[in-house]
C-alpha cells in the first residue's frame, strides 16, 4: 500500500510539474546574441555575446541555445549550440572570440530555444528574433600592388587639370580659330565686332575618379580569387585617391546581396565616404551580374563626363570586354582597364593576349 501511495505521488508530482513547465518554462525567460564590432576587416575577431535571463522563481535545468550565422544572407555553415542551466532569477552572460575570414554582412536574426521540465520527459522550442549585424570589409591591398595603375591615373589627371577648361568659369573673348567648337562662339559680341568670337574658360582644377567593377562572367568556370582580389584593388584604389583629396565615385553591375540593386555611390572624398563604399563591397554578391558589362562601358561613352576619369576593374578577359574598353576609348582617353589574374594562369594565356598590355592604352594585368 506504501509502495501505491508513492507511485501515485510520483505520478502526480510528474504531471503537475509537466503542466506547470508547459505554462510557465518560457515567462520571464529572454535570450540575445549580439556583435562586439559593427565593422571588422577580413580575418579580424569580434566578441559573440550570448546573453540568458530567467526573471520567475521557475528553474530552468536544460535551456538549448541555438543559433545560425548568416553570411550575405546564406548559410556559411557557422552554426552555434549552447546549453545553460539558469537558475530562478537569474542572468547568465557568456561570451566567445570568432574569427571572420570571408568579407561580408554577417547577421544573426533569429534564437531556438530548446527546453524540459525537471524529469525531462517533455521538450519545449521557442523561435525569437534577434538582431545582431557585423560588415566585414574586405582587406586593402598594399599601395605597392596598385602602384603603376595609380601614378598613371595620377599622371593623366594631373594634366588633365590643366588642359580642360570649366565651361562654368569664364574667362574672356578672343577670336574665332579652326579647332575653336561651334557652341563657344559668342554671336551677340561677334555681331558688334563684324567678326567671329568665342567665349574662353578658365581651367578647371576638379576631377574626380569613378571606379566601375563589373562581375560578368564569359564561362561558368571562373576564378573566384581574380574576382575577390578585384574588388579589393577596388577599395586600395578608393582609400588611395581619397587620401590625395580626389573624389571618388562608384559603380558595379553585380548585385547587393541584400538588396539585390546594382549598388552606386556618388562621389566624395571624406572617411565616411571610403567606408560607404568599403561597406558596398562588402555586400557585394560576385556569384550574380546584373546589366551586361558590354552595355555599362557603352553607356559610359554615351554620357561621359569632361571632368571623370573612369577605372574599369574586370576578371572576364573575354574578347567582348576588350571590345567594351576599346569603344569607349574610341571616345576617350580618361578610363584605363585593370584585369586581375593569377600569375600562373598568365603565363598560360595566348601571346596575343599576354601582349595587351603593350598593345592597349592604359590596360593593365594585376598578377595576384
Amino acid at each position: 500500500m506504501p509502495i501505491l501511495i508513492i507511485l501515485i505521488v510520483v505520478g502526480l508530482v510528474l504531471i503537475l510539474q509537466r503542466l506547470i513547465y508547459k505554462k510557465y518554462w518560457d515567462h520571464g525567460l529572454e535570450a540575445t546574441v549580439r556583435f562586439s564590432d559593427y565593422y571588422l576587416f577580413e580575418g579580424g575577431t569580434t566578441t559573440v555575446s550570448e546573453v540568458m535571463s530567467n526573471a520567475k522563481i521557475l528553474p530552468l535545468p536544460w535551456v538549448h541555445l541555438k543559433f545560425q550565422i548568416l553570411r550575405n544572407g546564406k548559410s556559411d555553415n557557422l552554426f552555434r549550440s549552447d546549453i545553460f542551466n539558469i537558475l530562478f532569477n537569474q542572468q547568465i552572460t557568456r561570451k566567445s572570440d570568432l574569427t571572420l575570414t570571408n568579407r561580408g554582412v554577417y547577421q544573426i536574426s533569429t534564437l531556438d530555444l530548446l527546453s524540459y521540465d525537471l524529469f525531462i520527459s517533455s521538450k519545449f522550442v521557442k523561435k525569437i528574433p534577434n538582431q545582431a549585424t557585423v560588415t566585414v570589409f574586405p582587406l586593402s591591398l598594399a599601395d605597392t600592388e596598385i602602384a603603376v595603375p595609380f601614378e598613371k591615373l595620377m599622371g593623366q589627371i594631373a594634366t588633365r587639370r590643366y588642359t580642360m577648361e570649366d565651361p562654368f568659369l569664364f574667362k574672356g573673348i578672343r577670336p574665332y580659330q579652326p579647332e575653336d567648337s561651334f557652341k563657344d562662339i559668342n554671336f551677340n559680341a561677334s555681331a558688334r565686332a563684324g567678326e567671329w568670337l568665342v567665349n574662353t574658360h578658365e581651367y578647371t582644377l576638379d576631377q574626380k575618379v569613378r571606379i566601375i567593377l563589373l562581375t560578368d562572367k564569359s564561362t561558368n568556370y571562373y576564378d573566384e580569387t581574380a574576382y575577390e582580389q578585384g574588388l579589393r584593388f577596388a577599395a586600395a584604389l578608393t582609400g588611395r585617391l581619397e587620401k590625395e583629396g580626389i573624389p571618388v565615385s562608384f559603380y558595379s553591375n553585380g548585385l547587393d546581396c541584400l538588396e539585390g540593386s546594382e549598388p552606386s555611390i556618388e562621389a566624395g572624398t571624406s572617411q565616411n565616404h571610403t567606408d560607404a563604399v568599403l561597406e558596398i563591397l562588402a555586400r557585394l554578391d560576385l556569384t550574380q551580374t546584373g546589366t551586361e558589362g558590354l552595355k555599362v562601358m557603352e553607356e559610359l561613352a554615351e554620357n561621359r563626363q569632361a571632368d571623370e576619369y573612369y577605372v574599369i576593374i574586370a576578371p572576364d578577359r573575354s574578347r567582348q570586354m576588350l571590345e567594351g574598353y576599346l569603344h569607349l576609348r574610341d571616345y576617350t582617353d580618361a578610363c584605363q582597364m585593370i584585369v586581375p589574374v593569377r600569375t600562373m594562369d598568365f603565363f598560360d594565356l595566348p601571346e596575343e593576349e599576354q601582349k595587351r598590355e603593350e598593345k592597349v592604352d592604359n590596360y593593365f594585368y594585376y598578377k595576384i
